[in-house]
């Protein structure tokens, strides 16, 4: 028994790795319509382990990658073979890089691929069919990196140092061990975003804290997204966010966010593209939001800087008023519940420092300006 073990172990590390190579390849390829390529696969049967590196595949035209990854490992366990449903220790997906591109509004140059698998008729679920079952344990993406060449916009958005990790996901009952925490940071554009959790998911509370910071995010490489159709034009700007996040089930669900988020260099136009709006910079202090409940306890408000361009024009109509005029509606019938609910704010202090209100009336003979500071 122990020979033919032998004999099996050997044939697995020797004839699975070129099998799954080849045939992975070929399978992929065929599947996708793109060229598939695998570097090298090993596979430890004694153990489940198997590792695939250098993964890629090309774009359409054959000139360069559309996706690469360094390495792939997916440590399996041997319950999957009695359970007839996978149950993994851990996958590692190591410095995986997209190029993705958009080609005109709405057509990217993956949608040959897409339209392969839209093509592809769909065999009817029965009724009764369960979903499948499933542990994945462990999950972990290290130094991901992305690039989107959006043409429509002339702007190419950078996404580096991608870092996920999830503890588990699985709907089938299987206790293993937790060697990772729920973890997800990455910078785009330059920008760093950060954030990290503890959970205690078996306790009777569920008691979840979450913390989010987002360094530096300038908005600008994103303005060109914004629809037309809006009133307003942002121009500028740079966040700063850094909030907790906790969520406790006790036993009424509670969410509470505290924290704090800043605004810097902001700037507003109308749809004109005149200046509407502008400051240096706003932070909002929160000590505590409850959005289930609609309770909330804001510490801080602090403006510094801002300036207002009002303007009148020859036929006495104000721009910010115009802004604010939407279509004639039926109004809605008040309901109980409407006057009742609502959300309740407290804010402890709000401070303004530095105001400017530039007025510029065209209504008046000759024109007028108008200057507030204060």
């Amino acid at each position: 028994f122990v020979l033919a073990v032998l004999v099996l172990w050997a044939i697995g590390w020797l004839a699975v790795p070129p099998l799954l190579r080849s045939q992975g390849q070929k399978l992929a390829s065929e599947a996708l319509g793109r060229q598939v390529t695998i570097g090298k696969v090993e596979f430890s049967p004694w153990s489940l382990e198997l590792t695939v590196h250098d993964l890629a595949i090309a774009k359409a035209d054959g000139k360069g990658d559309q996706l690469a990854v360094k390495r792939i490992y997916v440590d399996a366990e041997a319950q999957s073979l009695f359970r007839l449903a996978p149950v993994l220790d851990a996958v590692q997906v190591d410095a995986p890089m997209v190029h993705l591109a958009q080609t005109s509004p709405g057509h990217y140059d993956i949608d040959d691929i897409l339209a392969r698998f839209a093509s592809k008729p769909q065999e009817p679920e029965a009724k009764d069919s369960a979903p499948p079952r499933f542990a994945i344990y462990n999950i972990a993406l290290n130094g991901g990196a992305a690039d989107f060449d959006d043409r429509t916009v002339g702007r190419t958005q950078e996404l580096r140092d991608l870092t996920l990790a999830v503890p588990f996901i699985s709907n089938l009952e299987s206790k293993r061990e937790i060697k990772v925490e729920p973890r997800l940071t990455f910078k785009l554009n330059g920008s760093a975003f950060d954030s990290h959790a503890e959970s205690t998911p078996f306790l009777a509370s569920r008691k979840t804290d979450a913390n989010i910071r987002l360094a530096g995010f300038d908005l600008a490489p994103y303005l060109g997204y914004l629809p037309d159709s809006l009133p307003v034009r942002v121009q500028s700007g740079v966040v700063d966010v850094d909030l907790q996040l906790s969520f406790e089930q006790t036993p009424a669900t509670a969410v509470h966010l505290r924290g704090s988020v800043q605004a810097k260099g902001v700037r507003v136009a109308d749809a004109q593209k005149q200046p509407l709006l502008g400051f240096d910079a706003l932070k909002v202090q929160i000590a505590d939001l409850q959005p289930l409940a609609q309770r909330g306890h804001i510490t801080a408000v602090e403006l510094d800087a801002p300036k207002v361009q009002a303007t009148r024009d020859g036929k006495g109509r104000i721009n910010w008023a115009s802004l604010a005029a939407v279509p004639d509606k039926k109004p809605a019938e008040k309901t109980a519940k409407s006057e009742e609910g609502g959300w309740q704010m407290a804010v402890d202090r709000v401070a303004v420092r530095s105001a400017q209100v530039d007025w510029q009336d065209e209504a008046v003979a000759g024109g007028a300006r108008l200057a507030l500071t204060g």
